[in-house]
């Protein structure tokens, strides 16, 4: 399966958001070892952050497409077989660069068919990833961490559109599923628990794309 993961956090170490990039790291490494093709957006941000921790490939010239180059300088590398896509921190930041990114992800997803959106760190990108999939008639997952379920309370509108238009959202443990169910549109079917520190963990992601793709052709 070709899989385009995003992410965006504020790279502060020791807070709640660090932990949750921590564990972006985790699920993007146990994708590729069950096999699949892993592209991943990031903030150059994060970039530095990784690279602080592992060795980075060579550049990969061959990523992205020619098309997507004309729309936003990306740096592509290779590590640990994923295909790392870092992009300006501005364009992340900025809802009014968010254009951009949406004609950035639908000229890469015309290139390389990816079978699935998903999207971990704050509302804006999870938005974005949303709104990017349906307009391609295609499955998004939101992974709800302390940065979305925070913003529960400072976007309300924002956040209960994603929670209703997302093909299925991914919480760390049954009491945050039962919490996202409490307090958002989303139905039991659509809140999937997803821990991170499970050694079954690509089992279970693998499960969950497959199941929202079979959700959308059906």
């Amino acid at each position: 399966m070709r899989l385009c993961m995003m992410s965006d956090y504020p790279v502060i170490p020791q807070t709640p958001a660090a932990r949750d990039m921590q564990a972006v790291y985790h699920c993007a490494v146990v994708l590729v070892e069950q096999g699949h093709q892993v592209y991943w957006l990031l903030s150059t941000g994060q970039m530095q952050a990784l690279s602080n921790q592992a060795s980075l490939g060579p550049v990969a010239p061959d990523i992205p497409p020619t098309t997507c180059q004309y729309v936003i300088p990306v740096q592509a590398y290779y590590w640990e077989r994923l295909r790392l896509l870092s992009i300006n921190q501005e364009l992340w930041q900025y809802p009014d660069l968010h254009t951009r990114l949406f004609t950035f992800l639908y000229l890469l997803q015309r290139a390389l068919s990816c079978e699935v959106f998903h999207a971990w760190g704050t509302l804006s990108i999870a938005y974005l990833a949303v709104y990017t999939a349906r307009f391609l008639d295609m499955p998004s997952v939101v992974s709800y961490g302390s940065q979305m379920l925070s913003a529960q309370t400072e976007q309300p509108f924002l956040w209960d559109w994603v929670a209703r238009h997302v093909s299925a959202a991914a919480v760390p443990s049954r009491v945050e599923q039962e919490r996202l169910l409490t307090h958002s549109p989303l139905t039991a079917m659509q809140v999937h628990v997803v821990d991170p520190t499970q050694s079954e963990l690509g089992q279970t992601l693998t499960v969950l794309y497959t199941h929202v793709c079979d959700v959308a052709t059906s």
